[in-house]
């Protein structure tokens, strides 16, 4: 070797050594690695040079025994053959890049070290973390095993420490993914928290998404990307309960529910009138004055949420801000907003769904998501140009030609509120993501009744979310609205056809909103299909996710395991069940499900809840709904009612929530034709999601199409059961009947048989059906 190139190496090295003088025997110790296993020079070989004794080798390696400890004399030979070694047969780049490794190797075993202690604060960890993501990252990554050790313990520190998550997330979320929520979390100097489950939830999946190189493509098409988050962590929310007195609070998740339900109201005003502390109000207004005056979201994040069998699917509060006006003000409707989710965690369906999940003893921390809204400001609204949540595994189907597996989006202009939660007589467009352009069973003549009407927006002018409808979100259509042409179709005299161009020529009032473009006429649909199974894939389990689109790309605002359900296998339905027996029958949007032993059939007469005059008698009997549920939870019963359960206009259905209604072993909507509405096949709502989680079987029940079967009479006709289960509420068997069906049946029970295939359900008497 040419003696200048030589010296050149070998002074290189030692400048490494003179830098990082604690780490000597460390890089000493990683070129004799290299050195041996590029089968360079072994070992045995340095040793013998050093000291003629090959079997010195193993004191090195082990430094185990007093009876092989090098003197000092014999390491200063052996480093110095390392280093004279390493600089005849390694360039000056490959030279740096084993010494970068060993300096990461013994930063990130100090960062381990930190991770793993029980009590280190999350800004002295977090310190850790910026410093070895300051390193060069150098050519060579550290060992596998060594980075996932390091992934899963800063996991558990600032994220989750469910197993489950863990161990999906290792493989995915690399060490200095961490550096963005680092920045922006906040919560108490020294304090320990995380960031919880909705957060972690979002930032995997995006990561998940974003690193697959065969979805290269369809993250670059989409330009797939997450709001611009801020983190408030867990120890935020126990901070903010000792210091305004609220631990009182605390064993509030041991009262009878219907105690919970009365006190819930108070408690909410009691935390919106906390105070937070100096600090943090500082932090809230440097965020405030980062964002300016973007519209946000408060979401929870809950350590519970988002998790492997615990959705808590919109168990929690989510609070839209227009974030318009003074600093001041914004900062307190900020304030206001953050404290109403922290109630949130006492009130009665996050309860009583941590009963039914065995969590209820858990200590209940809440990390909170505040985030900017996705959306473009048209003339003086805010909105996306379309949002909605699609899911893995399409467990309603419609038609035989859609697989389960291809999935299912339920999508609509605007925020994405309309797409969850039940809403008043509109309709989100449904698509199956394998077959986009099969529709639900709509005629043609019917797409006008069946399509979105209103549009959830946020009013800047007015600083409020609002709901209007196309027409008042478009005026004159002088600024062109973002892909307006993949939404609308054009009604022309009653027949709805789609548009052939991106320029409309057509009054706003004459736009219907279809989705047939975007579904038939783009690729969107396939590839929120292929983005889904590769979710479901790494999650091993079916998944939903939350999205939003603001004309150039495509916001995933979370990601969670979908909630679980045996899809049975085929049921088969009893033939020649005599007709006196037949309760009801369905005729179509009929899952797979088989239920034996119903004791008890409660039935909201339709006609006598449209007669109630008053928004208070029409929420008393969302009252007695809930005490039945409540009376009855240890019985199998069938909950029937007007319209939709747990819409949110109270004329269209009795308003419930899921803590109502969750003890049902069936759930029927009851439309009738002259209502002028039909119920909506809640596919993809939060209140669906309650359903299919609980093992709610849910029908919708059309008594006036030719060939159904329902037997109303009988439930008019046969004793009524509430004064005897509900005495203070008696005064309501008119609009409320409960049929106790063995002592009305002389000893029957009823079995549902529901064939998914078949798309029918019948519910009839039996009897030995228990």
């Amino acid at each position: 070797m040419d003696a200048g190139r030589f010296e050149k190496r070998l002074e290189r090295i030692r400048q490494h050594l003179r830098r990082h003088p604690h780490l000597q025997a460390k890089i000493l110790r990683q070129f004799l690695i290299e050195l041996h296993t590029a089968g360079l020079v072994s070992v045995e070989r340095i040793y013998s040079e050093a000291e003629g004794r090959a079997e010195d080798a193993a004191a090195l390696l082990s430094r185990e025994g007093e009876a092989h400890r090098l003197t000092h004399e014999r390491r200063r030979r052996i480093d110095e053959l390392i280093i004279r070694y390493a600089a005849r047969y390694f360039s000056v780049r490959r030279i740096d890049r084993i010494v970068n490794l060993a300096v990461r190797r013994e930063y990130a075993q100090l960062l381990e070290d930190f991770a793993n202690l029980p009590n280190v604060s999350f800004d002295l960890l977090a310190a850790r973390v910026r410093e070895f993501c300051s390193l060069p990252r150098g050519e060579v990554p550290l060992p596998e095993a060594e980075a996932l050790g390091i992934r899963a313990a800063l996991i558990r520190q600032f994220v989750s420490d469910q197993l489950e998550f863990i161990g999906v997330a290792k493989h995915h979320i690399r060490i200095c993914d961490f550096l963005p929520i680092l920045d922006r979390a906040i919560g108490p100097k020294q304090g320990i928290g995380k960031i919880g489950g909705k957060a972690a939830g979002m930032f995997l999946a995006y990561k998940i998404l974003t690193r697959d190189p065969e979805l290269a493509e369809i993250v670059r098409k989409v330009d797939l990307r997450i709001p611009e988050s801020y983190y408030l962590r867990s120890d935020l929310y126990q901070q903010f309960v000792q210091e305004n007195g609220l631990m009182i609070f605390y064993d509030q998740k041991y009262k009878p529910l219907e105690e919970i339900r009365k006190e819930y109201p108070v408690i909410r005003e009691i935390f919106k009138n906390g105070e937070f502390s100096p600090d943090i109000m500082a932090r809230f207004r440097a965020l405030l004055e980062e964002v300016g005056t973007h519209p946000l979201i408060v979401r929870s994040s809950s350590l519970l949420e988002d998790n492997f069998g615990s959705a808590f699917s919109g168990k929690y509060e989510s609070i839209f801000l227009p974030n318009q006006g003074p600093l001041e003000e914004r900062l307190q409707a900020l304030v206001g907003a953050v404290a109403e989710v922290y109630a949130s965690t006492l009130g009665p369906d996050p309860i009583s769904y941590r009963r039914e999940k065995n969590l209820i003893d858990y200590d209940e921390r809440m990390g909170v998501l505040i985030q900017k809204v996705v959306g473009v400001k048209y003339r003086h609204y805010f909105l996306p140009v379309w949002a909605g949540v699609a899911f893995s595994r399409n467990v309603y189907r419609w038609s035989t030609r859609i697989r389960r597996e291809d999935g299912l989006m339920r999508i609509v202009m605007g925020l994405g509120t309309r797409a969850v939660d039940r809403v008043a007589a509109d309709y989100p467009r449904l698509v199956a993501l394998g077959a986009p352009g099969l529709r639900p069973a709509i005629e043609a003549k019917d797409l006008l009744r069946y399509s979105q009407h209103w549009i959830d927006v946020i009013n800047l002018a007015r600083n409020r979310v609002e709901t209007i409808t196309l027409p008042e979100l478009l005026g004159d259509m002088s600024e062109p609205f973002p892909d307006l042409h993949l939404i609308v179709s054009i009604n022309e005299e009653g027949h709805v056809r789609p548009v052939a161009t991106k320029l409309i020529n057509a009054h706003p009032r004459d736009l219907v909103i279809t989705f047939d473009r975007l579904a038939t006429g783009t690729d969107f649909c396939e590839c929120m299909r292929r983005m889904l199974q590769r979710l479901e894939a790494v999650y091993g389990s079916p998944v939903d996710v939350e999205f939003a689109y603001d004309g150039h790309s495509l916001y995933l605002l979370q990601c969670r395991p979908q909630a679980a359900r045996i899809v049975m296998e085929r049921v088969e339905i009893p033939r020649n069940i005599p007709r006196e027996r037949v309760i009801f029958t369905v005729e179509h949007d009929a899952p797979n499900a088989l239920i034996r032993g119903i004791e008890y059939l409660v039935y909201v007469r339709p006609e006598c809840y449209d007669r109630l005059n008053t928004v208070e008698d029409r929420l008393e009997v969302a009252r007695v709904v809930a005490a039945l549920n409540d009376k009855l939870s240890h019985t199998s019963f069938v909950l029937m009612g007007p319209g939709r359960w747990g819409s949110n206009d109270i004329r269209l259905g009795v308003r419930v929530r899921y803590s109502d209604i969750n003890h049902a072993r069936v759930l029927v909507e009851v439309a009738r034709q002259r209502d002028g509405y039909t119920p909506e096949v809640s596919f993809g709502t939060h209140f669906f999601q309650d359903l299919v989680e609980a093992g709610i079987v849910y029908l919708p029940l059309y008594p006036d199409e030719p060939g159904v079967v329902f037997r109303e009479e009988f439930l008019l006709s046969a004793p009524n059961k509430l004064g005897e289960l509900l005495p203070e509420m008696a005064k309501w068997a008119d609009v409320v009947r409960v049929v106790h069906l063995p002592s009305a049946t002389d000893g029957f029970t009823a079995t549902l048989a529901s064939d998914g295939e078949a798309d029918r359900a019948v519910l009839h008497l039996e009897k030995d059906s228990v």
